[in-house]
């Protein structure tokens, strides 16, 4: 299955996605270069590069929302392409020797209705396998060896992308973080919120339950007309975070 791309023209976002797999690139950071958020996959990865090309403006700004692989593996080949690289600030404590908490298989589980709701290619799986090999938290452990250019913490904002802010939302893993454009309602959630069905769901993934419960609540409350999920399609439309599902909700 090849990567499949949905404009978000209303917001100037393309969204690159395999499976539950979403990379999403927003033509405009504020500044006029683009911003690349999630990186997962190297075939994603490698659409975003040849829409950024055409977008002939200066290297972009790449941001991950954490530290999995399936948003961190197609960093090294933006690394190469020049990208300015941001990272949570926590995976900085992680290289330094903070061992890195991450979701057991009983809460992977739980995310299975976003799993079958889009066509199944288990080919990112592979990709994911290679490139986690050198790239990404896993087995109490981060590799990162293309470092950061920026560490980014609660409330800063994206360097070289001054729309958008750094919301610090774990919950997920320790190092989760979330984008919000407070000027035009777009909140990229990475996996502190996920979707199922047109609804989004707050995520039952979770290494730190009381964590997420303080990242749901803050998030609710935000404005949100568009929500760009990690995993699972798009969701449009005023009052979503009102109707947005909670961790013990089945979808």
């Amino acid at each position: 299955m090849p990567v499949v791309v949905t404009e978000l023209h209303e917001v100037g976002v393309t969204v690159l996605s395999r499976w539950i797999f979403n990379c999403y690139v927003v033509h405009d950071g504020g500044a006029g270069r683009p911003l690349v958020v999630d990186p997962g996959l190297t075939s994603t990865t490698a659409a975003a590069v040849e829409l950024v090309a055409r977008l002939g403006q200066e290297p972009p700004v790449v941001v991950a929302t954490h530290g999995h692989v399936d948003h961190v593996g197609g960093l090294p080949d933006l690394d190469r392409a020049g990208a300015e690289l941001c990272l949570p600030l926590r995976i900085r404590d992680y290289l330094d020797g903070e061992v890195p908490r991450g979701p057991g298989l009983r809460e992977i589980a739980k995310v299975r209705p976003v799993l079958r709701e889009q066509r199944v290619d288990l080919r990112p799986l592979l990709e994911l396998a290679r490139t986690g090999r050198h790239t990404g938290l896993g087995g109490g452990t981060a590799r990162f060896p293309m470092g950061a250019d920026h560490w980014l913490a609660d409330g800063d904002e994206v360097p070289g992308a001054p729309d958008w802010q750094v919301v610090q939302a774990p919950g997920h893993t320790d190092d989760s973080t979330a984008l919000w454009n407070p000027s035009n309602g777009v909140l990229l959630s990475g996996d502190a919120v996920l979707s199922r069905r047109g609804r989004a769901w707050f995520t039952p993934e979770l290494c730190d339950a009381g964590a997420a419960a303080r990242t749901e609540e803050r998030l609710r409350v935000l404005p949100v007309g568009h929500l760009l999920p990690g995993h699972g399609r798009p969701v449009v439309g005023t009052g979503l975070m009102d109707r947005a599902l909670g961790p013990g909700e089945r979808p």
